[in-house]
């Protein structure tokens, strides 16, 4: 799978050779000038001990004559070409670094492949998007090479983040104390909910009926019925839907923000943190008392009676009605879930609610919005693994990232008269998305884009109102100690993955039941029960050991 060059199988050979003969059977290692300790040129890529080396530790060309390495990518989309090597932007990255990238695309398949790649002898150099248990499980059978001393010898930009965003260190180092993959970052301000939406309500209903924007739960009640009883969209039929949603109480199109007003702090995966100790949401006595309330809004007809039943494209339908039918739902976005800018004239962005006896929300954030763990990994199948990590870091420029995630500038990104860059319409004939996956790798790759590079380089401006929002109304209320992207080891990971999605699934299960039924007074204790006895002390035990390991790593990255 390689697809070396017959000159760089040469160079090898020789380099072997004199390396034979000298009687030396190991490397110095190599500074940033790229000599030994000894004062020697040294790399793996050395015509002969002390010769020309074909790397260029620092600057570009990464290599003087052309490579060709591997990379196995997760082509997720039918709209991405059928190599990525016609995107402009990876030309102009092989024309940089004379790194040529040979890409193993297997659309649907990526999961499936690599698996078997990982499992097998047949590595390719490069794999953007293991998963935890993929990094712990293969970083330490020696699959995956460890990369930190290769990101301390070789990288510019990397290095630059680890420095002024010490949290992208913690994230992706491994509880062995080794990094086997580098960040992802998508730090957008519109991702300060990551994972959950925003309250959105029918302000013209509002308006047309006399009411005031709810400021409290019981406020937001009484408008709900209002809008229920009244008739707001004027078409004499009593068709209008209060409250909409699909989904968990606890997911994003669920009615997550509304549980935050009871200080839940609701989030899909059920784990927080309270006082350094972590917690199963699902047991707190808030959480019991937002279904409560939920099931109080449900019996008197406020709540979509499908909500259970119904998928994201019947929600859509619903919002998107003739007249509009729909009173509140939770959402991403107000542009994302209604079809035309006529939604604007009705709908906007609901402040978070006071609880129970006018207490403050607790409005659930991302602990680190946008980061994740699924960038580039380097293989021991590599045999030229500090052109690799080169090749990566080039990436993780800050334009370079921009390019790779959202298109080359001055074409799909245009720059605005005030000096930022925006993204404007799409041609006709095909939506946002479809143009992205046609200009550039998207959200398959490796790249590193902060708050400040989309605010100051990219404006994605459609979001401003969400973005705007948001900073005035939701992070003042801002959960303090949000619940951190831990890492497992190997052994909790095998424990944890026999129960989460068990224990979850079961909560959720419940939270339905009881929102439908109105049960949850004289069911709670067998529940708390069932969850016991499904392994809920192992889980809090599990999380517990990453969270304080989280909290040291976090600590040491920092200094």
């Amino acid at each position: 799978m390689k697809g070396r060059t017959f000159l760089t199988t040469l160079l090898i050979g020789i380099l072997c050779l004199s390396l034979l003969l000298a009687g030396c059977g190991s490397k110095e290692p190599v500074d940033q000038s790229g000599e030994s300790s000894s004062g020697e040129a040294n790399s793996g890529n050395d015509t002969a001990s002390g010769g020309e080396s074909n790397f260029n530790p620092t600057g570009y060309p990464i290599v003087k004559e052309k490579v060709t390495l591997t990379a196995l990518v997760n082509n997720y989309s039918a709209d991405f070409p059928d190599d990525y090597n016609k995107f402009n932007v990876v030309k102009k990255a092989e024309e940089t670094t004379n790194v040529h990238i040979e890409w193993i695309m297997p659309g649907s398949g990526f999961e499936e492949q690599k698996s078997l790649l990982l499992a097998s002898d047949d590595l390719p150099d490069i794999i953007f998007g293991c998963n935890d248990f993929e990094l712990i499980k293969y970083g330490g059978d020696g699959v995956l090479l460890p990369l930190e001393d290769l990101i301390d010898k070789y990288t510019v930009n990397l290095k630059r983040i680890f420095e002024e965003h010490p949290a992208t260190k913690a994230l992706v180092t491994a509880p062995d104390g080794h990094i086997y993959t580098t960040p992802r970052v998508n730090e957008g301000p519109w991702m300060y909910r990551e994972g959950m939406g925003v309250g959105v309500i029918n302000v013209k209903w509002i308006e047309d009926l006399g009411l005031k924007m709810p400021t409290t739960i019981d406020e937001f009640e009484e408008v709900m019925k209002a809008f229920k009883t009244r008739d707001p969209n004027k078409n004499g039929i009593a068709d209008e839907i209060p409250i909409t949603a699909i989904g968990d109480p606890m997911t994003m199109h669920g009615l997550g923000y509304l549980m935050d007003s009871f200080g839940v702090s609701a989030r899909w995966h059920f784990a927080d943190v309270r006082d350094g100790k972590v917690v199963f949401i699902g047991t707190l006595p808030e959480y019991k008392e937002a279904i409560k309330w939920l099931s109080k809004l449900w019996a008197q007809g406020l709540i979509d009676q499908e909500w259970f039943t119904q998928d994201y494209t019947k929600k859509a339908s619903k919002l998107n009605n003739d007249p509009y039918i729909v009173g509140y739902a939770d959402l991403w976005d107000i542009n994302d879930d209604f079809g035309t800018e006529k939604a604007h004239e009705y709908y906007d962005y609901m402040p978070p609610l006071k609880g129970p006896g006018g207490r403050d929300p607790i409005m659930y954030r991302a602990a680190y919005p946008g980061y994740d763990r699924f960038g580039a990994v380097i293989t021991r199948g590599c045999e030229m693994p500090e052109v690799a990590i080169r090749y990566i870091d080039y990436i993780y420029d800050t334009y370079n990232s921009i390019e790779w995630i959202e298109g080359e500038f001055d074409v799909r990104l245009k720059k605005h008269e005030e000096g930022y860059y925006y993204i404007p319409d799409p041609p006709e004939g095909m939506n946002q998305q479809q143009w992205r996956c046609q200009s550039c790798p998207a959200h398959s790759v490796a790249w590193a884009v902060f708050e400040d590079g989309y605010k100051n380089i990219l404006r994605l401006t459609y979001t401003d109102q969400k973005v705007n929002f948001m900073e005035q109304y939701v992070k003042p209320y801002a959960e303090k100690d949000p619940w951190p992207p831990v890492f497992r080891t190997i052994e909790e990971a095998e424990r944890y993955n026999q129960i989460d999605s068990a224990i979850i699934s079961y909560a959720n299960m419940k939270a339905a039941e009881w929102i439908m039924n109105g049960t949850i007074e004289e069911e709670w204790d067998a529940y708390i029960e069932e969850l016991n006895k499904m392994g809920l002390n192992d889980w809090l035990s599990i999380n517990q050991a990453a969270y304080d390991r989280w909290q040291e790593v976090l600590g040491t990255a920092s200094k």
